[in-house]
């Protein structure tokens, strides 16, 4: 009986052997069947006017997750108090509430199992909960406090403030320090809100009154979408959010947040090298990318795809990591442009030696993708990972909310993601190719080299030969490191 056993299961996985093919991009899956959410069946709107998208599962897990999302952050701050936005939102819920002091909260939420956090970015923040549904009356009673009455305790602003000295102080350590606030200097300019970095002096000037402060103008209705689901019935969550939320009005200080301002600076392509004395260089390369809604939008986003967006199937790191073991790893990515016109961006870490080969190889890929049409197998591929993976997206109905109250919040419409799938389907060979000869320009690359420059700079002249400043018809130009604390240009 044993050996039949055993017989059986070899046959099997021999059949099995035999039925995959040799290649993971070659293995074929049967269409599935999914219809992507719509916005209005999910809409809501409270008394007060706030948008709400809602998700009620009656018989589903005894949770509830609450999310109101805030339209303000990094660029409203002042000039002179860099910063304020994220301690703003950190402090929210770690600084405690009018009613509730912070040790208090903090050992409240532990003894429910439940959670409340916080937080702004550059140009929006949330406050975000979640609670089992026996304990939703009194988590929203707390959560009402840190998004209304937050007290900003000294102590714990302290206590945060010291944590981001510690980080500023280490700003140099790494090379992806060293490399996120100078690329954002170097595409949107120094005077943009994406540029402006906490400094030693900003740090200091904040204040608990500013935090406040801040809180205070962005507590409007006009500034707040809200997204909740979990176990409960619609219409009486909607009941409790009308007489929590809904209740909202803006006080004195509270303004409608204004668009966020577009870079008006003028970028200067070139090969920018910070001198680092690391093993390692990690190399950034940008160009003008486009907004979500340029009718080139799903080309550029299949572009993407192939050249290096797609992990190990994308040509850069077959190239450039499979081929030639010059990275572990290589990849780009378009942003999505919610404000402005993203860039289509990439980074790679690589030998200091090794450099200037690999962005030779990185720009040989660019001109063969604007030289040859992607053949339809390879482009299907890549069509097929992005559908196939789509409906992941919706798996979690807080996923699905989410996701509706983001798009609000930007301005976006509503059923973007409606007909996503066929737009991408619908993409061919000739548009993705016209889409790069139209956005792959390597005269108005912007590339950052953070790393030894000495060897960077000469690149590997031994198999290689190619110094970096041949790559391209772009200038060589050599940047300081800055002083951690006034991000001034050291010497």
């Amino acid at each position: 009986m044993a050996r039949a056993t055993i017989l059986a299961l070899l046959a099997g996985g021999a059949l099995l052997a035999q039925a995959l093919p040799p290649r993971p991009e070659q293995i074929a899956f049967r269409p599935l069947a999914f219809e992507a959410p719509r916005a209005a069946a999910f809409k809501a709107r409270l008394k007060n006017g706030i948008p709400v998208y809602i998700s009620a599962e009656p018989k589903g897990v005894p949770f509830v997750r609450l999310k109101v999302l805030i339209r303000g952050g990094a660029y409203l701050e002042p000039r002179g108090k860099e910063g304020l936005a994220a301690l703003t939102g950190m402090q929210m819920r770690a600084g405690g509430t009018e009613k509730t002091p912070a040790a208090a909260l903090d050992e409240r939420l532990e003894f429910l199992a439940g959670d409340i956090s916080s937080s702004l970015g550059e140009t929006s923040g949330s406050v975000g909960m979640e609670f089992m549904e026996k304990d939703l009356q009194e988590g929203l009673d707390l959560f009402m406090q840190v998004l209304t009455r937050p007290a900003f305790a000294q102590d714990r602003l302290d206590r945060a403030k010291e944590n981001v000295m510690q980080g500023m102080l280490a700003r140099n350590d790494k090379v992806e320090g060293i490399a996120g606030g100078e690329m954002n200097r170097l595409l949107n300019g120094e005077d943009h809100f994406t540029s402006a970095q906490v400094t030693g002096a900003s740090l200091k000037a904040i204040t608990r009154e500013d935090l406040a402060a801040f809180h205070a103008r962005l507590l409007h209705p006009d500034n707040l979408v809200i997204s909740v689901s979990g176990r409960f019935k619609k219409e009486a969550m909607l009941d409790l959010l009308n007489r929590t939320l809904g209740a909202l009005k803006p006080g004195p200080a509270a303004k409608a947040s204004p668009k966020v301002p577009a870079p008006a600076f003028q970028r200067k392509p070139g090969i920018y090298v910070i001198d680092k004395d690391v093993p390692q260089s990690l190399v950034r390369f940008a160009l003008p990318g486009l907004r979500r809604s340029d009718p080139d939008w799903f080309a550029a986003l299949l572009l993407n795809q192939v050249l290096g967006g797609s992990g190990f199937t994308s040509r850069l790191m077959k190239k450039i990591r499979s081929d030639e073991g010059l990275t572990y790893g290589v990849g780009t990515g378009f942003g999505d442009g919610a404000h402005w016109k993203g860039n289509w961006s990439g980074s790679m870490q690589t030998k200091n030696r090794s450099v200037a080969y690999a962005l030779r190889l990185a720009l040989a890929e660019i001109e063969r993708i604007k030289a040859e049409p992607v053949p339809a197998e390879e482009l299907a591929v890549i069509k097929d990972g992005i559908i196939q993976a789509f409906p992941a997206q919706w798996g979690r109905k807080a996923g699905v909310v989410n996701a509706f109250a983001q798009e609000k919040l930007t301005g976006w419409p509503e059923d973007w993601w409606a007909d996503y799938r066929e737009k991408i389907q619908a993409v061919t060979p000739g548009e993705l190719q016209r889409a790069a000869k139209k956005y792959l320009d390597p005269g108005q690359l912007v590339i950052l080299v953070v790393g030894k420059a000495s060897e960077a700079e000469a690149g590997d002249v031994k198999d290689h030969p190619g110094a970096l400043k041949d790559i391209a018809p772009l200038p060589l130009i050599r940047l300081p490191l800055r002083d951690p604390l006034t991000l001034k240009p050291l010497s």
